[in-house]
């Protein structure tokens, strides 16, 4: 067997190993392999995943390859491989009690995204689900095993995975998750009734166990508001500049990134506001701006049925406007739900989930209709383009439709790739024409000064030690974020460390790639080719990307 060969062997066993060790994400893609099984956070599984990810690196920094796209391939297996293990080895995301990061959530997200084709993939997943308690068990101790050496998560986190929790119990069993998983028809209705007995009696107990053991023994260790960030906790400089140099897949100064932030916000942006404000609003002042845009009930929502069809209605505009900017697009359609109901009240306005592999579920645009009506409508064509298109279903479904190179490729995700795509659209979304108007394009403000807002306070908390509402205060003075939407954002920085980093790092590595293309080819720089180049060779961290950029484009 040649190297060549090897390493595409080496990939594949890597993403079997991958799929195994998460085979909730391994349904929702549409490999059905796994569908009896559930993640397992015991020690010795956590040490088997760390030992395959050493391994597979190890062999592949050992191949000796002349290809191009092979070498290519194995920087990314590397990589991949290499996040893996410092992951796992900074301890505090496995197993947290997070509105975001933790298994409760995750468990319910993927059942409503979830499906079976077969009335054996059906019967897997009532074997899956039945092992929810043992799950909740090994969470239960890698926390008491954490918080016995001080590594305990904040307390905001905690009330708010409980108010979750909280949530999905109290909603009624015929409309849970589980119970609405898609099965074939002729199954549904006994099988219904056999996941309905099973959420009553197995799952929905081991959800009321885990909510009293995080009441009782986690929420009374937890940081307080004063102490939010890792900068309190033992190593917490250290675990904040691994996370961030992982998230932005560069090495980082959290200094310097807050003061790019703080310049960003402060003293760039204001002018923008001034004049775009002054033309949607007749106002220029920024608190004058912010204070209308917050508060004006004529420019939020009505419902959340509007919300949802206005968010379909951009994304069928977005995908008309497409001639001319890309070449490559997916194949895969993009469509728009609600967040489901017991999640919402803690996540994000909105995100994005790629189509299943198997065809059985389209790329899914979630829109938070929360609190529906304190939502200003102006920002939503923003949040459309990055997350829909041509933002996220455009880099994650382009690569998840690649057809030539080893399948981690095609799922692989490095955060500032995409989610710098995502942030570097909206602004494209401005040159495309596609905003309906400058309120509108306040909107695009509003998301850019949120992002660069990221870099202050997500370097504030954790490196220098902000208060939680040193954090708000900071956010409310220099964005328009809705308060509501605030508080929100501020705990999901709280306890996912790094990774607001990765939006306006990976959009300014982005833009300084296209002004050096279009510096290097001038009147031969084509916009649609740029963003292929962007593209078409899946996710990757942002020096290898500028590599493959450099390559495709003929600039190195």
């Amino acid at each position: 067997m040649s190297d060549g060969e090897r390493l595409a062997k080496l990939a594949e066993e890597y993403w079997d190993r991958a799929m195994q060790a998460a085979p909730s994400t391994a349904t929702i893609l549409g490999d059905h392999r796994f569908d009896d099984q559930l993640e397992r956070l015991d020690p010795q599984s956590l040490e088997d995943v760390r030992a395959g990810l050493v391994a597979t690196a190890d062999e592949a920094e050992r191949l000796e390859l002349d290809d191009p796209a092979d070498r290519l391939t194995r920087e990314l297996l590397v990589h991949e491989a290499r996040t893996g293990v410092a992951h796992l080895d900074i301890e505090i995301e496995t197993g947290a009690i997070d509105p975001f990061l933790g298994l409760h959530g995750e468990l319910l997200s993927c059942a409503s995204q979830t499906g079976a084709a077969t009335a054996e993939q059906a019967e897997q997943l009532l074997a899956r689900y039945a092992q929810v308690p043992r799950l909740f068990d090994e969470v239960a101790a890698l926390n008491r095993d954490r918080l016995a050496r001080g590594l305990t998560p904040a307390a905001i986190c905690v009330q708010r995975v409980m108010g979750q929790i909280e949530g999905y119990l109290a909603g009624p069993v015929d409309e849970d998750p589980f119970v609405g998983i898609s099965v074939p028809d002729g199954t549904a209705a006994d099988w219904r009734d056999r996941m309905a007995t099973l959420v009553s009696e197995v799952v929905r107990p081991a959800y009321a166990d885990h909510l009293e053991f995080i009441r009782d023994v986690v929420l009374p260790a937890a940081r307080d508001d004063e102490h939010a960030g890792l900068a309190h906790l033992p190593g917490g400089d250290r675990i904040y500049k691994t996370l961030a140099d992982l998230h932005t897949s560069l090495d980082v100064d959290p200094e310097e990134i807050h003061e790019i932030g703080v310049a960003n916000a402060e003293r760039e942006l204001p002018a923008e506001w001034a004049t775009i404000g002054q033309s949607a609003l007749g106002l220029s002042e920024l608190d004058e701006i912010f204070h209308r845009l917050r508060t004006d009930p004529e420019l939020r929502y009505g419902s959340a049925e509007e919300m949802v069809s206005h968010a379909e209605e951009i994304v069928a505009r977005s995908w008309e406007a497409i001639d001319g900017w890309f070449n490559a697009r997916p194949e895969a359609p993009c469509q728009v739900q609600a967040v489901p109901a017991a999640l919402a009240p803690a996540m994000p306005p909105a995100y994005y989930y790629p189509a299943a592999e198997d065809g059985s579920r389209p790329g899914t645009y979630f829109i938070n209709t929360h609190e529906a009506t304190e939502r200003g409508r102006y920002s939503y064509e923003a949040i459309a383009f990055h997350e829909a298109i041509p933002g996220h279903h455009f880099d994650r479904t382009l690569a998840q439709e690649l057809t030539d190179v080893p399948t981690f490729r095609r799922y692989g995700i490095s955060t500032a790739h995409a989610e710098g795509w995502g942030l570097y659209t909206e602004r494209l979304g401005d040159e495309m024409g596609l905003y309906s108007s400058d309120l509108d394009r306040l909107g695009m403000l509003s998301a850019d000064a949120w992002r660069a807002g990221r870099l202050v306070v997500d370097t504030g908390l954790h490196a220098k030690g902000w208060t939680r509402q040193q954090a708000i205060d900071w956010f409310v003075k220099w964005t328009p974020v809705p308060e509501i939407v605030v508080e929100q954002e501020i705990d999901r920085y709280i306890g996912m460390a790094g990774q607001a980093l990765s939006y306006k790092v990976g959009q300014r590595h982005i833009m300084g790639l296209r002004a050096e293309a279009e510096a290097a080819l001038g009147d031969r720089f084509d916009i649609a080719a740029f963003h292929d180049a962007v593209l078409v060779r899946g996710g990757m961290p942002l020096a290898v990307l500028t590599g493959s950029v450099r390559d495709q484009l003929g600039l190195s």
